[in-house]
């Protein structure tokens, strides 16, 4: 694997563990399930748009559920 790879790969890993480290489980876990399941794989993702999408909100509330949530968003 090339050294950008790998560096990106790195990066990716500790915006992962920012995202998962930072959240409100409890308010996660609170949610409604179709919800909870993007802002999960949001956190294990990064991917925005497919998590919006997924959730059924607008961008604008999906990203307020993920402030409420405190869940580092990029």
């Amino acid at each position: 694997m090339s050294d950008v790879l790998r560096e990106l790969e790195e990066r990716e890993k500790e915006a992962r563990e920012m995202r998962r480290q930072g959240a409100d489980w409890s308010y996660i876990n609170s949610l409604p399930s179709r919800v909870r399941a993007a802002v999960v794989l949001f956190i294990e993702s990064g991917d925005l748009r497919l998590c919006q999408k997924l959730s059924g909100l607008d961008l604008e509330d999906f990203i307020e559920v993920l402030r409420r949530a405190n869940v580092w968003v990029t």
